[in-house]
């Protein structure tokens, strides 16, 4: 029997382009504060969060700031404020007492035990500080001696983690800058730079928190808000793409408290060829931008940008996913030359080079990728296959020239 006439309609989905919060913009975020009572203690990693009220359920809020003299709060928010809610964050509250330098350091129970605890889930860092009222620093390059320390020791926390495939990109707070551009330390020389390249120095702040926040606390700088910029974009994207819409900041300035109209073209031209992340403004159009994503190595490293260090890290976490599926299997050889079979070439590469694609050159991360197997290397003597990936990152248009000039049609 026909059934009865009727109007069928159908429901579509997918189609308006939401898709769920990317992996790659997983942080974590290192404050100074105190504990507070029933809700957490120092150094408890704390999350995941999704959402600034997270962190205002657990307590910190914008009197927790005040109350405490600390920046925890606006960190957090400033994040949120970037990467949006829905972000994967996990924060851990540090004593005022420790430095930089000490929550960095791979054998302190901060940044290495969040990174310990959480198995390689956190693809970016941030670590923060103000410092209790004993601290008396001492200044060499226009920073603290603790910030150089600091950079040494997020080197070293990062190889730790590659080593145990666990990739991450870490954003340091370059607080207290005493406003020398000139005189500050050169990260980009190759001859006396850090060679940090999965290390940036923030001194840009919000020079209106900077001010409200008062003693200390003015000498912030905005890690929070990078962070949050970098966990908000795709992988191969620089935070300073001014496509991607101002900061929310009025008056921009750097971490010596000083608004940015303090500033000469030249004090900021110098900060950046040096390799810090600052805030700075372009001539037509209204707002604060981040000026770029340096890290704290040489403009000859493959790795001198943020942006080529995630997409790199990127690739190296999906290339562990698919190969370590082929960990202590069989290997078939050609019986005639002891050598790889074909097949298994083809295998090798193709597998990888379908997922790298899918993953990133489908999602316009990277502009292509091939592999290549070695089909003369010896498996039989050496139990090991060596594979070679090649990227093709994307470019950025850093510099764009324009020649204008007037022409006339009748000569």
């Amino acid at each position: 029997m026909a059934p009865l006439p009727d109007v069928i309609v159908t429901l579509g989905n997918g189609n308006l382009g939401r898709v769920a919060p990317s992996e790659d913009g997983i942080s974590a975020l290192i404050v100074s504060g105190v504990a507070v009572g029933g809700s957490f203690g120092l150094g408890d990693v704390l999350g995941p969060w999704f959402s600034v009220q997270d962190a205002i359920d657990a307590g910190i809020d914008e009197a927790y700031d005040t109350t405490n003299s600390v920046l925890a709060y606006r960190h957090i928010a400033d994040f949120y404020a970037q990467a949006g809610n829905g972000t994967e964050l996990y924060v851990a509250v540090a004593p005022l007492t420790k430095t930089l330098s000490e929550l960095v350091d791979v054998t302190e129970a901060y940044a290495a035990k969040v990174l310990s605890d959480l198995q390689g889930r956190v693809r970016l860092l941030g670590v923060t500080r103000v410092p209790d009222g004993a601290y008396t620093p001492s200044y060499t390059d226009e920073f603290d001696d603790d910030l150089a320390t600091a950079i040494t020791n997020a080197k070293a926390l990062r190889a730790a983690e590659f080593a145990l495939h666990r990739p991450v990109q870490i954003v340091l707070e370059g607080s207290d800058f005493q406003g020398s551009a000139s005189a500050a330390r050169d990260l980009r020389s190759s001859a006396t730079g850090p060679s940090a390249n999965r290390v940036s120095v923030v001194i840009g702040q919000d020079n209106a928190v900077a001010t409200a926040a008062g003693g200390v606390r003015a000498k912030y700088a905005a890690v929070g808000m990078a962070l949050g910029r970098m966990a908000a974009i795709p992988v191969q994207r620089n935070i300073g793409r001014v496509k991607d819409g101002a900061l929310p900041i009025t008056t921009g300035g750097l971490s010596n408290g000083a608004a940015l109209d303090t500033f000469t073209d030249a004090n900021l031209d110098s900060l950046h060829d040096k390799g810090y992340i600052i805030v700075r403004r372009h001539a037509g159009i209204p707002g604060v931008f981040f000026n770029d994503d340096p890290t704290a190595a040489p403009i000859t490293d493959d790795y001198a940008s943020v942006a080529r260090g995630r997409t790199m890290d990127k690739a190296a976490r999906i290339t562990r996913q698919i190969y370590l599926q082929e960990l202590n299997d069989d290997v078939e050889l050609d019986p005639s030359t002891g050598r790889l079979a074909i097949s298994v070439i083809k295998s090798y590469q193709g597998s990888i080079e379908t997922e790298v694609d899918r993953q990133m050159t489908a999602n316009g991360e990277i502009s292509g990728v091939t592999a290549f197997v070695d089909p003369a290397q010896n498996v039989l003597s050496t139990d090991q296959i060596d594979t070679e990936l090649n990227i093709v990152p994307k470019g950025q248009a850093k510099a764009i020239t324009a020649t204008l000039q007037y022409e006339n049609p009748a000569a």
